[in-house]
């Protein structure tokens, strides 16, 4: 294979050898793949900055014929660094959930322009503080859980098919279901007409649009704890980085609340 070229964003590195580093990486076109860079790990390496977790570049690769399956990257342009997720202990908490969580809805050798787009604008969404960290959490999970082909049905209930005295959530089946017909269910979470409706937005508004919408933090916070337990059903797997940002959040809030 000759050498291909697409764009993606390092979600996961590792030292390889003395001076090499392999890479998770979410790519546009390859969806997410496996790479090593040999002989990155010096000081007069062009690529090392590519190569740093979240970092979003250009990359130019070709396949190994080896066994392990590897792809080789040959250079890196990097188009953004997001350089305060690795400065800011509370970024990088957030920013290491968001790239495990794509990381886990990601396939290998498909096109995954939604997931790295959803990331990407996450990313850039929390380096740049445009919104509260805990919104951006709540976005992402709801909208990683859409484009991932998970999106919850909330219109109408799915027992009697009624559009009204709708109660909660199932977060296995991805369905709402009303009062009457919710019976003995587990794994219901309570949602309100206006939860509802913000999660059926962010589930389907335009990708720019996402985080174009006010609610108020109780909501946000809710919501967020909500979406976290939805994702981790749906796509069937724990997120490692979830109970640290839990660990990294309380112990931020206990130093506001030791101050105030």
């Amino acid at each position: 294979m000759g050498l291909i070229k697409t764009t993606g964003i390092v979600t996961k590195a590792t030292k390889y050898g003395e001076t090499s580093l392999i890479v998770t990486i979410l790519t546009r076109d390859f969806g997410k793949i496996s790479a090593i860079a040999n002989n990155v790990r010096t000081k007069r390496s062009r690529m090392l900055a590519g190569l740093q977790l979240f970092a979003y570049s250009e990359l130019v690769m070709y396949k190994a014929k080896s066994k392990n399956g590897l792809y080789n990257i040959d250079e890196m342009n990097v188009l953004e660094g997001f350089n305060s997720l690795r400065s800011d202990l509370d970024k990088m908490a957030y920013a290491s959930y968001f790239a495990e969580a794509a990381n886990g809805a990601a396939s290998e050798d498909e096109f995954e322009e939604e997931v790295i787009s959803l990331l990407l604008n996450s990313l850039y969404a929390l380096d740049k503080d445009l919104c509260d960290p805990q919104k951006i959490k709540m976005v992402f999970e709801w909208r990683l859980a859409a484009v991932s082909g998970y999106a919850p049905q909330l219109e109408t209930c799915g027992g009697c098919g009624c559009d009204n005295n709708i109660y909660g959530l199932s977060l296995t089946d991805g369905t709402v279901f009303c009062k009457n017909c919710l019976g003995e269910r587990k794994g219901v979470a309570e949602l309100s007409d206006n939860m509802r409706k913000l999660v059926e937005y962010i589930s389907h508004a335009d990708g720019k649009k996402i985080f174009s919408f006010e609610a108020n933090a109780e909501v946000v916070k809710y919501l967020g704890q909500v979406g976290e337990k939805y994702l981790s059903v749906q796509l069937e797997r724990e997120f490692k980085t979830l109970d640290y940002l839990k660990k990294v959040t309380a112990l931020g809030d206990m130093q506001n609340a030791e101050q105030n």
